[in-house]
């Protein structure tokens, strides 16, 4: 396999000078469907002298990063975000978010009797998005960041956050990304370590609770389950009491799917993102076998390699 390459470059906003990096001493990156801001933190070698020593004049708060990852030429944008933090101690160490970080230093407020999530979404966030039809019902902001807002969403079931080309997502929990990646995983082959468990239907206990949001404010409550199961908490908008005591069992039986929990590492290649599809391959235990959303994916890029950290979310059908 060829050697890990590496690209990195730093943007002033301001005067659009940009500085280029070709080595970096360690770059972790994290990606997850359930919180709202990726990070990624690079460090830089003790000595490092960059425009004679002035390298603050683009490497400061605010100035836009991007990272790029691969082998050789094959070389995948991994994050796009900005700069949150500069440490003061060496080696040289920089923390950075994804456009979430512009989203928390701006303020709204309104009221709406009847609302979509796209028009709540839009009034927030100008930006290119993918945008989940759903009417919410009443919904209010009061001098709320749009960090604030989007994290407010995730009490009427949906996510958002952005994905490694800066679009967000905004989406029910239990969806895959529009197009998804299907990426091949085999225990024999691109797997290099694991902390995979594999669970039965009848080893896992699960109580879903439904929680409806109806438009005139008030909320109803379905159960379904085991009664000794861990509680899925799972919210809907404007579903009326039928609907959701159907939706709260369906939920049910998606949960006690079983199959293959927690996270493995592989190589950097194949690229994999929070939302993309890993069909898991074991020629040791054919009944194994399956698809998984992935939820959470960390990336690091250093003196071990190049390597992707994957966390499975759910089993698919």
């Amino acid at each position: 396999m060829l050697n890990p390459t590496v690209k990195i470059v730093f943007t002033d906003l301001i005067t659009s000078k940009s500085l280029e990096f070709d080595f970096a001493n360690e770059i972790e990156i994290k990606k997850s469907r359930s919180v709202l801001t990726n990070t990624c933190t690079i460090k830089f070698p003790r000595k490092m002298v960059v425009l004679d020593g002035d390298i603050n004049t683009i490497l400061k708060r605010g100035s836009r990063v991007t990272v790029m990852l691969g082998y050789g030429t094959d070389m995948h944008l991994e994050f796009t975000g900005y700069i949150a933090r500069i440490g003061a101690k060496m080696p040289l160490e920089i923390s950075c978010e994804d456009e979430m970080w512009k989203l928390k230093q701006n303020s709204f407020s309104k009221a709406w009797k009847k609302v979509s999530l796209e028009e709540v979404v839009k009034y927030v966030y100008p930006g290119e998005a993918r945008i989940k039809d759903i009417d919410l019902g009443s919904f209010v902001i009061k001098k709320q960041s749009t960090a604030l807002v989007f994290d407010k969403l995730k009490g009427y079931g949906v996510q958002c956050f952005f994905d490694s080309e800066g679009v967000l997502v905004a989406e029910f929990t239990s969806a895959a990304r529009k197009e998804p990646n299907r990426v091949n995983y085999d225990f024999n082959k691109n797997v290099i370590e694991n902390n995979l468990e594999f669970v039965t239907p009848d080893d896992l206990k699960v109580m879903v609770k439904g929680i409806s949001k109806l438009a005139d404010g008030k909320k109803i409550e379905e159960e379904f389950g085991d009664k000794d199961g861990a509680i899925h908490s799972m919210n809907h908008v404007n579903m009326d009491r039928k609907a959701l005591k159907e939706v709260v069992e369906e939920d049910y039986k998606k949960l006690k799917k079983g199959g293959y929990k927690k996270n493995f590492k592989t190589f950097g290649i194949p690229y994999a993102e929070p939302g993309d599809i890993a069909i898991m391959h074991d020629k040791k235990y054919p009944e194994r076998q399956g698809s998984y959303l992935i939820g959470e994916v960390h990336i690091s890029s250093g003196t071990s390699g190049y390597r992707r950290d994957i966390t499975l979310e759910t089993k698919l059908a």
